[in-house]
């Protein structure tokens, strides 16, 4: 059936995702036969990518920070694809507070995700329209012959951070777990989790990772990540030992090697202080 899927659609689709598309957040990318990478674009309103699941009878989309504007793209992306409708999103995490985004799909599309990120969406002054399937650590997805294998990193990036693979096509989407070569948002991270969190993530050994932010990359990737993690948290731990303020440690942080990494700049404050409270507090 993929196969089938692929030579009826990959000539229509060449001068579509073969390059940025013309629409504002995102870039479409095929990743294989029938999995697309939809990346946030930096001049765009996305905050982080997402990934299009095409099964020989419906769409799933998976990420988070799904603002108005970037869904009604993604839809219009995906009726580019196929004409199979969009009937699950699988939400990666929510982070409270945030009223304007996860809450604007289509009421017929189901949201799957984890119990932790279900009781951040309750928690928000608005009311969710869509149908909703939360799971504890993990959930696999058969649909014909696509397998979707769910699973909760439980404490990462924030509280309940959904990671999936597809282990026919070696495809693991991380959504903000990990970022490729690229600084991104870390401000209810727990730090000593996200380590341990990231060596599972290598471990799974996946063909193909699709990251929160940046392109689709390999174990590589994963290296470079974890080396400047590391560096980061390291250099917040000296900081911490030396007994400085977070003020101080503020105006003393380096990373000489790091420093020019998109985001780095524009994440510095909120990153540094979250890694700052919560290693000081274990």
């Amino acid at each position: 059936m993929k196969k089938l899927f692929l030579s009826l659609t990959v000539a229509m689709l060449l001068g579509f995702i073969g390059g940025p598309a013309t629409a504002a957040n995102y870039e479409i990318k095929l990743v294989d036969e029938g999995v697309f990478a939809a990346i946030a674009l930096p001049e765009g309103k996305a905050a982080s990518n997402a990934l299009i699941i095409i099964t020989p009878h419906q769409v799933l989309l998976a990420g988070a920070h799904f603002v108005p504007e970037g869904i009604k793209e993604l839809i219009a992306a995906i009726a580019e694809i196929t004409p199979l409708p969009l009937r699950s999103v699988i939400l990666t995490h929510h982070h409270k507070g945030f009223n304007y985004v996860d809450f604007d799909f289509p009421a017929n599309v189901e949201i799957i995700t984890s119990w932790q990120t279900w009781q951040a969406l309750k928690a928000e002054t608005r009311p969710l329209r869509n149908h909703v399937t939360f799971f504890d650590k993990g959930l696999t997805l058969i649909r014909s012959d696509t397998a979707i294998v769910l699973s909760s990193a439980e404490f990462g990036h924030s509280e309940g951070d959904v990671f999936l693979f597809l282990p026919n096509e070696g495809i693991l989407f991380t959504s903000d777990l990990f970022y490729n070569d690229v600084v991104g948002y870390m401000g209810e991270g727990h730090m000593r989790d996200w380590v341990i969190t990231l060596e599972t993530l290598e471990a799974v050994g996946a063909q193909y990772v699709v990251p929160g932010l940046g392109q689709v990359t390999d174990r590589a990737g994963f290296r470079r990540f974890r080396l400047f993690f590391k560096d980061f948290l390291t250099e917040a731990l000296r900081h911490i030992e030396a007994g400085r303020t977070l003020d101080e440690t503020m105006k003393l942080f380096r990373l000489p090697a790091h420093e020019g990494m998109p985001g780095y700049k524009a994440f510095f404050d909120v990153n540094v202080g979250r890694a700052y409270q919560d290693l000081k507090e274990e």
